[in-house]
Formats: structure tokens, C-alpha cells, sequence
């Protein structure tokens, strides 16, 4: 009965199917202390990124769904096969919002900071990555939390997902951030909105598993992720604040539970973005119980007209291992669609132990991007 008495409205309803993504064409040249996996020191390259969405409008809620498709290539072999990426089932009403599947969380999606205003080849976000090598220490490469990080620190005996590929507008490491979940974001109300996600296991990647490589590394049980988020505009003064936090079960008796949050916070005003960071990952999924782990961001970025700069920094601690990167970057467009950039960055590993190599140098990218 209530079946028939929806027909009727599902008859005259009218579903819509949108395509949106990028195609990307870079080069990079750099130049480090350490040479191991990565011997050229030019390359270029290409990476995709396609999205569907269908959406069907039903008595004043929003049904559909999304997936996410990618296929990535470059001289240095560094690919990655056409694949799906994320796929997921959303409702959308006056109360909020809700997501089904296998998607990022709430902490990554909401986040404020210096991620967000970066231009370039995404600076601090990490596609120069793909040319740098690691030393065997543990690393922190993104401001990210351990869950968009991929789930645990980064080094040269565990070479980051993905055949070390980094996507242009890709902010992590991608695989345990996509873990099957349901998320929910409510209205945002004089600026300010909340949101939670619930994932019951990280190594329920599903769509992703087979470009991770390094997901099963630690596996965390019941992921709760939890968000707040401010934003409002002050003639033209925007000011934006978030503080995002997560929380998981380790099942490795060697590593210890789940528990990272990070603040943020941005200032614009007339072409100019100030943005920071701050995070603390204290002692998740650490061996050493007596290592906090953590990292703070700061950003500036301007833009007028079709030009646009910024300049990002990040600072990591991680097992007393230091890293550091900062990154200058341009941009301009020359039509709605189309993008030329440029971006310099340099960077630092400084390993807490003398027996490890340390690693400086840089990466330079240039490129185009088309996006549609």
C-alpha cells in the first residue's frame, strides 16, 4: 500500500546524472639526498579523476548517489589502473544530511585550515610525495589525521598506497579513509554545523583494496569520527573554525587504541586567505607509549582575478623523527576550465636516530589542468 501510494510521486519526479572531474598533465624535476626507488629525477605524468552522481528528488528529500573513478599515469612508472575509488548512497533533507558507504569521514570532509587555501599543485597536500624518497624512520607527510594518513605513519619499509602516486587535488593517503561507513552532517545553523561518521572496521575498504597497499598494516575497529565546524561572513571578513577529533579499537596488541583531533581555523579578506593548523595523534597506534605524536600548519594565500599564490608550511613530530615542508605555489586561469601552475617545494627528513639517513631537497612541478 505505501509502495502504491508513492508511484504517483516517484512518476513526476525528475533524476538528474551529473559527471564533474579533472584531467591533469604535470612535470616534475627534483633533486634529494637520498637515492633509492626514485632514480630520475624528470618526470611527467597524468592523473584522472572522474565523478558520477545521481540524484532523484522525492516529496523535499534529496536521494542519489556518488562514485569516484581515477586512472593515473607517469614516465616513472608510478600508475595506477583505471579504478573505483568511492562509492556512495546519500539522503539529504531540512534535518541534515546522511552518507552510506564507502566515502571519507566527517573529521577530513569538514576540516578548516591551511589545506584548504593552498593553490599550485596542492603544496603541503602532498602531490609533490610522489617524487620524494623516504628514510626508515616514521614519518608524518600530511597533516592529516592516523585515519587520512592511511592509517599510521609513513617510511621507507612502508612505502605509502597507492604505488607512491599522488593525486592534484588528493589531501591523503588514500585506503582506510575509505573503510565502509555511514556519516551523518546536520543543517548548518548561524554558521555553525556538526557532524559524526561510524566505520566498523578499517580494513572494510571494499572499492579501494585493490590499489592499497599498506592498509592491513593496523587494523582499527569501530571508528567513530566527530566534527564542528563554523563559518561566517563579516562584510569581507570570512572567518572559519573547525575542530574535528577521531577515535578507534586497535587490534594489534603491539600498537595502542585510536585517539587524534585537530583545530583549524581560516581569515580572508579581499583575495587574502590566512589559514592554521594544529593536530595531535598523542599516542595512537604507537609502540612507544611514552611518544606523542603531532603537527601544526600555517598558510597564506592571495588572489586577484585569474592569478593566485600561496605559501604552506608544515611541521611534523613522530617518533622524535622530524619532518618538514614548505611550498610555493602559483596559478592562473586562463579560461573557466582551464588552469596552467607552478609550485616549488622543499623539504626535510630529520630521523631522531644517527643510523638512519636523514633526506633534504625539493620538487618542482608545473603543469595544466583541465577541469569540467
Amino acid at each position: 500500500m505505501i509502495l502504491f501510494c508513492y508511484f504517483p510521486i516517484l512518476a513526476h519526479s525528475k533524476p538528474t546524472l551529473t559527471a564533474n572531474g579533472f584531467v591533469d598533465f604535470s612535470a616534475a624535476v627534483h633533486d634529494q639526498t637520498i637515492k633509492n626507488h626514485i632514480y630520475r629525477n624528470k618526470v611527467v605524468g597524468n592523473d584522472s579523476q572522474l565523478f558520477l552522481k545521481a540524484m532523484m528528488p522525492l516529496d523535499g528529500v534529496k536521494y542519489g548517489a556518488v562514485t569516484k573513478f581515477e586512472m593515473n599515469y607517469n614516465s616513472d612508472k608510478r600508475n595506477e589502473n583505471p579504478n573505483l575509488d568511492q562509492a556512495f548512497i546519500f539522503v539529504e533533507g531540512w534535518l541534515g544530511k546522511v552518507e552510506f558507504g564507502n566515502n571519507q569521514a566527517v573529521n577530513q570532509k569538514v576540516k578548516a585550515g591551511t589545506s584548504r587555501l593552498v593553490r599550485g599543485a596542492g603544496g603541503i597536500n602532498g602531490k609533490y610525495l610522489e617524487n620524494v624518497n623516504l628514510p626508515d624512520s616514521e614519518f608524518i607527510l600530511l597533516a592529516q589525521s592516523p585515519i587520512g594518513h592511511g592509517g599510521y605513519s609513513k617510511s621507507a619499509l612502508r612505502p605509502y598506497a597507492r604505488s607512491q602516486f599522488r593525486a592534484l587535488k588528493d589531501d591523503s593517503f588514500d585506503g582506510v579513509e575509505d573503510a565502509t561507513k555511514i556519516s551523518y552532517y546536520s543543517p548548518r545553523i548561524k554558521g555553525l554545523q556538526l557532524a559524526a561518521s561510524y566505520a566498523p572496521n578499517s580494513g572494510n575498504i571494499g572499492v579501494t583494496k585493490q590499489t592499497v597497499r599498506d592498509a592491513n598494516f593496523v587494523k582499527i575497529e569501530n571508528i567513530f569520527s566527530a566534527a564542528a565546524s563554523y563559518e561566517e561572513d563579516f562584510d569581507n571578513l570570512t572567518v572559519e573554525l573547525s575542530a574535528t577529533a577521531e577515535h578507534g579499537h586497535s587490534r594489534s596488541t603491539r600498537h595502542g587504541n585510536l585517539f587524534a583531533y585537530d583545530f583549524g581555523s581560516s581569515l580572508s579578506y579581499f583575495g587574502f586567505t590566512i589559514g592554521a593548523t594544529y593536530s595531535s595523534w598523542g599516542k595512537s597506534l604507537q609502540t612507544d607509549p611514552k611518544t606523542n605524536t603531532s603537527y601544526y600548519t600555517l598558510g597564506i594565500s592571495y588572489r586577484f582575478g585569474p592569478f593566485a599564490t600561496s605559501l604552506s608550511n608544515l611541521e611534523s613530530t613522530c617518533q622524535k623523527n622530524k619532518y618538514s615542508a614548505t611550498s610555493l605555489g602559483f596559478d592562473y586561469k586562463l579560461t573557466r576550465d582551464l588552469m596552467p601552475y607552478f609550485e616549488l617545494t622543499n623539504f626535510s627528513f630529520d630521523p631522531s636516530s644517527q643510523a638512519v639517513a636523514s633526506n633534504r631537497g625539493y620538487a618542482v612541478l608545473t603543469g595544466i589542468l583541465f577541469s569540467f
